[in-house]
């Protein structure tokens, strides 16, 4: 025979935990409804007093609503698809490597594209990042030297087609001329895409005009070693001995690369 003050401590005890339930404090799975059912059944028998009978209903009550939110979150997980972890992970260890394999076949479906490089690929970047020059040594064909404009001798001149300092003098003028109407908006050209002729021998005799060009204070040249870039921007005019700041700027013009450029400009 179980005490009043027992069976009083259980049944509060039951309305306690139900009311924590309800309000999200405990978990409704971790109440043993059946076994809490089982005591109120055993001391039912022995509730004498209008006050036991009122605190077994309302434990009773407390267990119903307990059972009723078991139910709610069976039926909102079953909603979502939803399975215990515990039930996946016994379920998992009992597939083979074979039936794990045709899960993952028939379960994926892949909502992206990736695209990746070729092998063939890589080898290119991987030869072609070992081969790459320093930094610091790249551009070396385009360092350059600073010299002042000397004397054209006669042979020089004959050389290219000029009687006299005057058609050479002459010329110069017109290469500028020539310049300043192909920059265009941006003040500035390729120094290649000016030079650059459809003879081999053309392209270096503009070569050399530009350089004198540049000379005389013309125009000025540019030289960005790391991208190998070379560009000429006209001067509105010419300047005079003490305000030139051009130099003559030696860059060396081979036959091959003549014919390269030609090739990518075709």
């Amino acid at each position: 025979m179980v005490s009043k003050k027992k069976k009083r401590e259980l049944m509060e005890r039951i309305i306690d935990l139900a009311e924590s339930v309800e309000n999200r404090e405990v978990d409704p799975f971790e109440v043993d409804v059946f076994d809490f059912l089982e005591r109120l059944r055993e001391i039912f028998p022995e509730a004498k007093t209008p006050e036991e009978l009122l605190l077994d209903i309302q434990a009773i009550l407390g267990l119903t609503d307990v059972i009723s939110q078991q139910e709610d979150w069976i039926r909102h997980k079953s909603s979502l698809l939803h399975f215990d972890p515990m039930l996946v992970t016994w379920k998992v260890r009992d597939l083979s490597e074979k039936q794990l394999a045709y899960v993952l076949i028939n379960s994926w479906h892949p909502t992206v594209e990736l695209e990746c490089i070729s092998r063939p690929g890589i080898e290119e970047a991987i030869n072609y990042w070992d081969n790459l020059a320093p930094i610091s040594e790249r551009g070396t064909e385009l360092e350059t030297t600073e010299t002042s404009p000397e004397e054209i001798s006669r042979e020089e001149l004959s050389e290219f087609g000029f009687e006299s300092r005057e058609d050479f003098d002459e010329m110069i003028e017109k290469t500028w001329e020539d310049l300043k109407k192909n920059v265009g908006e941006e003040g500035q050209i390729s120094y290649w895409r000016f030079i650059d002729s459809d003879s081999f021998q053309e392209t270096v005799k503009n070569a050399w005009l530009v350089s004198f060009m540049v000379s005389y204070g013309y125009a000025t040249i540019e030289i960005n070693p790391l991208e190998e870039e070379i560009t000429l921007k006209p001067r509105e005019k010419k300047e005079t001995p003490s305000e030139r700041t051009g130099t003559s700027v030696p860059i060396a013009i081979t036959f091959d690369d003549w014919k390269r450029r030609k090739k990518q400009n075709a």
